[in-house]
């Protein structure tokens, strides 16, 4: 798991071609403005998926990983927090979907939590990093976020 400042974009396109990808896109794209859905940005190789919805609660937010791709996540409006937690240390919840590239956790309310601010940083999760996206420390709010998937070949050392 990684996460820095975008400012700080260019120290990072040495993780691989399919992260460097994904940060020159929020870089070159204003991305708040685009309408929610999965936008190319190398073919199935790397892809954007642009979602809204509300934040959620840290005790309804499922871990999740993915196994064929790794997860680049900006926070595009809103304020959300991420969980974090090795997928060695969780209790899989369900069956690995290989059509969605999901596999869900149990809830763990000890992992790290981090705090994403609106556009100033990004994280990435690798395969074996379990995350927990749409948390909120208070009451539910709209949150709009861009989560790249980078399959695991655009990836460098994975």
């Amino acid at each position: 798991m990684i996460r820095a400042l975008l400012e700080d974009a260019e120290r990072y396109y040495v993780l691989g071609e399919g992260v460097k990808l994904a940060l020159n896109f929020v870089r070159d794209n204003d991305l708040v403005n685009f309408a929610p859905g999965r936008y190319p940005v190398d073919g199935d190789r790397v892809f954007a998926l642009i979602q809204e919805r509300d934040s959620m609660l840290r005790s309804e937010a499922p871990f999740e990983n993915h196994v064929q791709h790794a997860d680049l996540q900006v926070t595009l409006r809103g304020v959300e927090y991420l969980g974090y937690c090795p997928i060695k240390y969780l209790t899989k919840k369900g069956e690995y979907n290989a059509e969605t590239d999901v596999q869900l956790y149990e809830i763990d309310e000890d992992a790290i939590l981090m705090r994403s601010d609106t556009g100033k940083s990004f994280s990435l999760f690798y395969p074996e990093d379990g995350h927990q996206p749409y948390v909120t420390l208070g009451d539910p709010a709209p949150l709009k976020k861009v989560v790249f998937r980078i399959r695991k070949d655009m990836l460098a050392g994975v």
